[in-house]
């Protein structure tokens, strides 16, 4: 257990992207409650995060290799990643039925969808480096993110923007969804993800490098400017106010802890029943893969929207501040359940 903890505490991957949430979260706090950035301010960061930085992040997160192969190797943690999120908002959204459907569904998404590229991503990759089941842990994991990313670009998208649906309205209303910067970045990064095969030139990362730097840029600064976005938030009323919001922390502790308990729960009864068997890989990648810190871009959304802001600001905080010790945590009971299965 130490040793688990010991290579997660030392990995620059984890302490690099928990130290760059906390610290830039707490610039833009100070800044805003110094009036350094003020209202118009926030405005500003809001659009180029919503405009620019995310529709890039989308797009760009699919500028990855696919094999058809491999990806049907894979398919089961496709899918079961997909009906972990739907039961996992199912539960948020009864949980928090009592405050409102809108709260409801709201607090549903934050504890189903965390950071899962940014933190279970490299920490996989930095913990089977160089050990047996590296490809296939990553296989596994990058199959779970795609996922990952369609729950946050259309669901959370959707859920959040309050989009009503009806037989009058449903042509704009799919134009107001779909004709968006990020849904645009989305689905051109599904369709070259799909198709680089038959047509290599789509991948515009190897044949319009000169090209891609820039889609790159506005990519790689998503993660700094809705940390500042998320600092900014909480900066228009008390620091204190965060750690006082219980329903923050029931929120951050069951993303943090519940949310990759039930998964390995589910896990060891489908394996131990026999209608589903577990490897290593697949499971610590389901496992770490539900483990990480509450999605920052279903914050930015909720700035964008006008919807729970706040909440999902204070909610964001918490979650990455317990990642210290659920991450770590949640390794730890999967070798223990692998010896328990096996």
């Amino acid at each position: 257990m130490f040793e688990i903890f010991k290579q997660i505490f030392t990995d620059i991957s984890f302490s690099g992207a928990f130290l760059e949430t906390v610290i830039i979260i707490f610039i833009g706090f100070i800044f805003r409650q110094k009036n350094i950035i003020g209202g118009e301010g926030k405005a500003l960061v809001t659009t180029l995060v919503w405009k620019l930085s995310v529709p890039c992040f989308a797009f760009n997160a699919f500028m990855q290799d696919f094999d058809s192969a491999n990806f049907l190797g894979s398919i089961k943690e496709f899918g079961f990643a997909v009906i972990f999120y739907i039961l996992l908002i199912c539960i948020g959204l009864l949980i928090f039925i009592h405050k409102g459907k809108n709260i409801g569904i709201l607090c549903g998404l934050f504890i189903a969808i965390g950071q899962t590229t940014l933190f279970s991503m490299p920490i996989l990759q930095s913990i089977y480096s160089g050990r047996e089941g590296y490809e296939q842990v990553l296989l596994n994991i990058s199959a779970i993110s795609i996922v990952f990313r369609i729950f946050v670009y259309i669901i959370g998208f959707s859920l959040i923007s309050g989009q009503k649906w009806d037989a009058k309205s449903f042509g704009e209303s799919l134009k107001r969804i779909f004709l968006t910067p990020i849904m645009i970045g989305m689905f051109l990064g599904i369709a070259v993800f799909l198709l680089q095969t038959k047509a290599p030139v789509l991948r515009i990362d190897r044949s319009l490098p000169a090209l891609y730097v820039t889609v790159r840029a506005l990519s790689s600064i998503l993660t700094p400017l809705a940390m500042l976005l998320i600092g900014l938030t909480l900066g228009e009323s008390k620091f204190a106010d965060s750690f006082k919001d219980v329903r923050a922390w029931v929120i951050a502790l069951l993303r943090n802890f519940a949310a990759p308990v039930f998964v390995l729960a589910v896990c060891i009864l489908l394996h131990r029943s026999g209608i589903a068997y577990f490897t290593e890989y697949s499971l610590i990648a389901l496992v770490i893969g539900f483990s990480a810190p509450m999605s920052v871009t279903l914050s930015v959304m909720c700035m964008q929207f006008k919807n729970e802001e706040t909440l999902a600001s204070r909610a964001c905080l918490l979650s990455t501040l317990f990642t210290v010790i659920s991450l770590p945590l949640m390794f730890v009971l999967c070798y223990w359940a692998m010896r328990f299965l096996n």
